[in-house]
């Protein structure tokens, strides 16, 4: 499995507890930069030891071989990971992409029961780097990922789609979302779920992705499209990947 970079201690110890016997079933497709073909990749199978830790987290393997965490399904072979939500906002101005119910919903685009820790590991195992927010300095910047949004009965689209630029009064192509992963107290309570934020536009408090460009420096920049976004309460299947960032 893909530990690198974890920064929970208990998911160290954990990882310890597999040692050799754990055989990289996440690693070996977690190459996301390789030309080959994905599709044609056979999927190596979770050892009884994965499974394990799997359980502890919450997590299963599923009959088609992805594994899920809670509601967040990692699709290993295409290596990203995917989860429901619903429509939050038709218009207004944004601060958050992706909340929780109990989160900032009342400037959220989206709206999610994802746990931010189970989708922080669910990142971490197909092999994504958290890291800060814009780089520099001793810390490098965490994965850039796409953010992909599917209706009900609808096409998959970047979600950069559904909101614009207040100031321009233009669309935003898709920039990608950087993985900077939540802090955690004494405790090991993770701040994002107490929170209840699961990727910021507007960077602030704790997140699992944030907002890479200089939009995310204000909170007074993105604002749904109106234009373009479905209804209010349409369920939706959020998706995260490596592609290419367009």
């Amino acid at each position: 499995m893909n530990f690198r970079n974890l920064i929970l201690p208990f998911f160290f110890v954990s990882a310890m507890m597999v040692g050799s016997s754990c055989n990289n079933a996440f690693r070996d497709l977690s190459a996301h930069g390789d030309t080959a073909d994905e599709s044609a990749r056979a999927l190596s199978p979770l050892s009884e030891a994965e499974k394990r830790i799997l359980a502890k987290f919450g997590g299963e393997l599923l009959p088609d071989q992805n594994v899920k965490i809670g509601v967040i399904t990692i699709h290993r072979r295409e290596l990203e990971v995917s989860f429901p939500g619903r429509i939050n906002m038709t218009a207004g101005d944004l601060e958050v992409l992706i909340a929780m119910p109990h989160g900032r919903v009342h400037e959220s685009l989206l709206v999610s029961d994802a746990d931010p820790l189970g989708l922080q590991l669910a990142l971490l195992l197909i092999g994504a780097e958290n890291g800060s927010r814009c780089g520099g300095g001793k810390i490098s910047r965490g994965t850039i990922l796409n953010i992909d949004v599917q209706p009900e009965n609808g096409g998959r689209m970047p979600v950069e789609a559904w909101i614009s630029n207040k100031r321009t009064a233009g669309g935003i192509d898709r920039f990608g979302w950087v993985f900077v992963g939540s802090s955690f107290t004494h405790d090991m309570r993770c701040l994002a779920k107490e929170e209840g934020n699961l990727v910021n536009i507007w960077s602030f408090g704790n997140t699992i992705l944030d907002n890479p460009s200089s939009t995310g420096d204000e909170d007074d920049f993105i604002v749904v499209n109106p234009e373009t976004v479905g209804k209010n309460g349409t369920p939706v299947s959020i998706y995260m990947s490596f592609g290419k960032i367009e």
